[in-house]
């Protein structure tokens, strides 16, 4: 069975980071400042003293932003296909008003059709309160299937920023310059984007304290590829691998996919050695060295990635073992029990990713919802391949659309004519088996170790589109609470979410969310600062929180079992196997 050459899951997952943008070594903690108060209080209000230098950012209302602030060496020449090294020191005030470069990766429909080929992308962005100091920090690690996005404009934090928190954004290293497991590269390869994490994370306990952060109180979050990373980190900190005392709580948006990531070996034969030959390295004396000479553009490492999808492999370096493995070692001791886990998933996670296919469908002139019961089985079959249990893909299909009493897709498939009947029951399969099946194991696995844990489930079904009035008309079917349509309710402005359509209750509802995000952030418990939503430990009765307009947040309390049904988890546990694996 091949792990990696799964088609239909890089189209899924590459596309997370393209709905975000249009929502638009390491060591242990510092405690010390970069500058001591006396300096940091004669500086002019904009300006901060950092390690490396000092950096002027803008003030917008009660928001002080600091961007495009360097917190490792441009990872170029010895540096390419290595772990990151700290930025070095640079004399004056650096302008801190504009964002970095993205990583390299290819243009779509998405960024102007404009390939990112500057590897000089290693930057991060400060966003912080004008008034006060030892702020909780909440260090947000973006998606994008490892191979596309940014820390930059397709986030907008200042409602967290307003109610008293510091929030950092990042860039890290993507797709074949970030995830490339190849033999000949120093180890760590397969996982060099983790650790351009890890050492942005290094820079806030280093450097926060300066922009009136508390380096004793990080959160880290992240959506899709960006929970994959946080999940990845809480392996790391157990392992005792680099990212222990780098960060106090996580949250896990929509990140449990894949838990048993890519073993080192696989992906040195499937992604590794076929990229090194495309390159032109592959009888070099030197791997390493063929790869960082200047022959080798940017241009040519994404022509050589492809549609190639990338995740962090396992085996060496900060990821000793895959992250299911973590969850799974008796007593917990692979993962730091004194970090609390928020962690959630969607109503409609696969939703969203056919509906990308469909609008790239049809601005190219061809539209193509899965309309026949031929296409919908073999695109099935493609999304269930990469499944190490050989599943019958044929009786899944016909399973998602049972017009029995009991149907299993959500909603239900009870009418035989509907036009998206297909669409909606391959949507149901791809959010069920791939997301939030992991997500409710996760959090069981999580609080049974001993890790303050606490699960949500975003079921608005009516969430703000993320496509606009001139996209959307192009669906064949209704996005619900899609992959990423969370996002916006925590990263955006209300004016942002008012232009998309957002209703007041709504908007009453991402009031709320940020509430539930930056209480966990200060304090380890999401409960509401006001006590109208209490939100219980997972181990004191197997709880999540749902979040949608419709219920009072006094009566947002499920049991995991209503999840697990609605996603027919039980299913899942137990699915039909082809015949040559019975």
């Amino acid at each position: 069975m091949n792990f990696l050459q799964n088609q239909s899951f890089w189209r899924m997952s590459m596309t997370t980071a393209l709905a975000a943008a249009m929502l638009a070594g390491c060591g242990g903690s510092s405690s010390g400042s970069s500058s001591d108060s006396d300096d940091t209080a004669e500086l002019p209000p904009n300006v901060r003293q950092t390690q490396s230098g000092q950096v002027e950012g803008v003030e917008q209302g009660a928001v002080r932003m600091f961007k495009g602030i360097p917190f490792a060496k441009p990872p170029v020449g010895d540096l390419r296909f290595a772990p990151p090294q700290p930025a070095d020191a640079w004399e004056g005030v650096l302008d801190a008003s504009e964002f970095g470069n993205s990583c390299p990766q290819t243009g779509s429909a998405f960024n102007g059709f404009t390939d990112s080929l500057d590897e000089d992308c290693l930057y991060l962005n400060v966003y912080t309160p004008t008034e006060g100091e030892n702020h909780p920090v909440m260090v947000w690690i973006h998606g994008g299937a490892f191979i596309t996005g940014s820390g930059g404009e397709s986030y907008e934090p200042s409602r967290l920023v307003d109610q008293g928190v510091v929030v950092v954004t990042m860039n890290y290293r993507l797709g074949v310059l970030g995830f490339l497991p190849a033999a000949g590269l120093p180890e760590g390869n397969g996982q060099f984007g983790l650790l351009d994490q890890q050492l942005a994370l290094k820079w806030v306990q280093d450097n926060i304290d300066a922009f009136g952060g508390d380096a004793g109180n990080v959160t880290i979050f992240g959506e899709s590829a960006g929970g994959h990373s946080v999940l990845s980190q809480l392996v790391s900190a157990g392992a005792g691998t680099g990212s222990e005392g780098l960060f106090h709580k996580a949250i896990v948006q929509s990140g449990a996919y894949q838990p048993t990531q890519v073993p080192q070996p696989v992906g040195e034969v499937l992604i590794g050695s076929p990229v090194v030959a495309a390159l032109g390295c592959s009888d070099a004396g030197d791997v390493a060295a063929c790869l960082r000479d200047e022959s080798v553009t940017t241009a040519a490492i994404l022509e050589a990635q492809g549609d190639l999808w990338f995740n962090p492999t396992w085996g060496q370096g900060m990821l000793p073992y895959s992250i299911q493995a973590a969850l799974s070692q008796a007593g917990g001791a692979a993962f730091p029990q004194g970090v609390p886990v928020m962690t959630g998933n969607n109503l409609h996670e696969g939703r969203l990713f056919l509906a990308l296919d469909e609008i790239s469908a049809t601005l190219a002139g061809a539209p193509d919802p899965v309309d026949t019961l031929e296409e919908y089985q073999a695109e099935v079959g493609a999304l269930l391949a990469s499944d190490p249990r050989g599943l019958d893909a044929d009786q899944v299909a016909a399973d998602y659309l049972n017009t029995d009493s009991s149907p299993l897709a959500t909603p239900p498939v009870t009418d035989p004519a509907a036009a998206d009947r297909f669409t909606l029951a391959l949507a149901s399969i791809q959010t069920s088996w791939r997301f939030a099946c992991n997500q409710l194991a996760q959090v069981g696995s999580l609080s049974g170790q001993g890790v303050p844990t606490f699960g949500y489930w975003f079921t608005d079904e009516d969430a703000p589109s993320l496509f606009g009035p001139e996209l959307t008309p192009m669906l064949s079917f209704d996005l619900g609470a899609a992959h990423a349509l969370e996002i916006q309710y925590v990263l955006n402005s209300e004016a942002t979410m008012r232009a998309r359509g957002a209703s007041d209750e709504q908007l009453a509802l991402s009031e709320r969310m940020i509430d539930h995000w930056v209480q966990f952030a200060r304090y380890g418990d999401p409960s509401s600062a006001d006590g109208t939503a209490t939100w219980p430990d997972y181990a004191a009765g197997s709880q999540l929180v749902e979040l949608t307009p419709e219920i009072p947040a006094s009566e947002s309390l499920v049991n995991v079992s209503e999840a697990a049904a609605a996603h027919n988890c039980a299913y899942w546990a137990n699915p039909p196997l082809a015949p040559d694996q019975i």
